[in-house]
């Protein structure tokens, strides 16, 4: 989901190549000072201050509908790596924020997403008053960050569902293309059996005779299922053990998630998933199975618990996106729905032709 090479059916323009080549080179970590007004409108941005993430920073997070446990500051902590908030200021109060994560490959930087992170993108405070007003807000910031990032000469993000408006960033050089999740709405956890599939409810009543339960795990237990799940493929697990548990301990820190499997009674794991939630939207973001007892229906029951336990959470359960045909279908039979969402890019001709080479897009 967050590597380059995943990135498919794009289109850069001609303008885009042009700005990419007149990039600026610069880090991200370079200082716009406090009140540098950098698109000419009433805004000002600025990079946060770490000691500003935990407080007006998780306070926005806390009422912008483009809020999730991905861009609070205890998830930006645990991913590592080169990580700040742009943030937009009005009135000396933060109405908007971007959080950026970097990385050198190549000898190249790159923007782009965090391993195991779903979406990041802007964050808007919600809008108030009449629509017009709001609409105008939300170009004015937009354009703000997309202007600033155009800087970026390779930058790759994907945007929170309820953003539809990319405008500003087409304007200034950016593609995009869609992308798909699948949610299920948890507002009537009593009636989640009676939105299945009959063949989702007869592979849970199949578990659940063969002694199978859900119980807490550790990360490395989860890791191991990963492991075997990519193996099967012929594949490794596309980050560490060390990464997952440092996301599985801040998540339990803050009493926002953990890791869950279905163990039979010989003390067998048959699958496993790692849960975020918050207020607005709860999150499966990793999970394994051992393909020898990938018959038993452990799947559909651990599936049901995770989202009874959402449920006591967030209004929804994301189950983050995946493009593939079975696991789409296998989430369907749940109720699920599927929801699209926007990847923004920004790169030079040169990584078209080689993404294209590689068949990659």
């Amino acid at each position: 989901m967050n590597s380059v090479a995943e990135i498919q059916n794009l289109e850069a323009s001609s303008a885009e190549e042009q700005q990419s080549a007149q990039a600026d080179k610069t880090g991200l970590l370079r200082n716009l000072g406090d009140q540098t007004n950098l698109n000419g409108g009433p805004g000002t941005l600025r990079y946060l201050r770490r000691d500003e993430w935990g407080t007006i920073w998780d306070k926005l997070i806390d009422i912008s509908p483009q809020g999730s446990p991905f861009v609070r500051s205890w998830w930006l902590q645990a991913v590592g790596g080169a990580v700040e908030i742009l943030g937009y200021f009005k009135g000396g109060s933060l109405i908007a924020g971007m959080p950026l994560f970097s990385e050198r490959r190549f000898g190249i930087t790159l923007y782009t997403m965090p391993k195991l992170t779903q979406t990041l993108g802007p964050v808007l405070s919600p809008s108030t008053g009449k629509q017009v007003a709001a609409i105008w807000q939300e170009m004015e910031v937009l354009a703000a960050f997309a202007k600033e990032l155009a800087r970026f000469r390779i930058f790759f993000q994907a945007f929170h569902p309820s953003l539809h408006n990319w405008s500003p960033f087409y304007w200034n050089g950016f593609s995009q293309t869609s992308r798909a999740t699948q949610v299920v709405d948890l507002s009537a956890p009593e009636k989640l059996c009676e939105h299945m599939a009959k063949g989702a409810r007869r592979h849970i009543r199949k578990a659940e005779r063969e002694g199978i339960t859900i119980e807490p795990c550790s990360p490395e237990d989860l890791w191991r299922a990963e492991e075997k799940s990519f193996s099967r493929q012929g594949m490794k697990v596309p980050h560490s053990i060390e990464y997952l548990k440092g996301l599985h301990d801040a998540a339990q820190t803050n009493h926002a998630g953990g890791c869950f499997g279905a163990i039979d009674r010989e003390g067998r794991m048959h699958c496993a998933c790692f849960i975020v939630w918050d207020h607005n939207r709860a999150y499966t973001v990793a999970s394994g199975a051992d393909p020898e007892l990938r018959d038993s229906g452990a799947h559909s029951l651990l599936t049901l618990h995770l989202a009874r336990l959402a449920a006591e959470h967030s209004p929804v359960l994301d189950f983050a996106g995946s493009m593939l045909q079975p696991v789409e279908l296998f989430l369907r039979s749940f109720g699920a729905s599927q929801v699209p969402y926007n990847w923004i890019m920004k790169f030079p001709l040169w990584l078209k032709l080689y993404l294209v080479s590689r068949h990659k897009m």
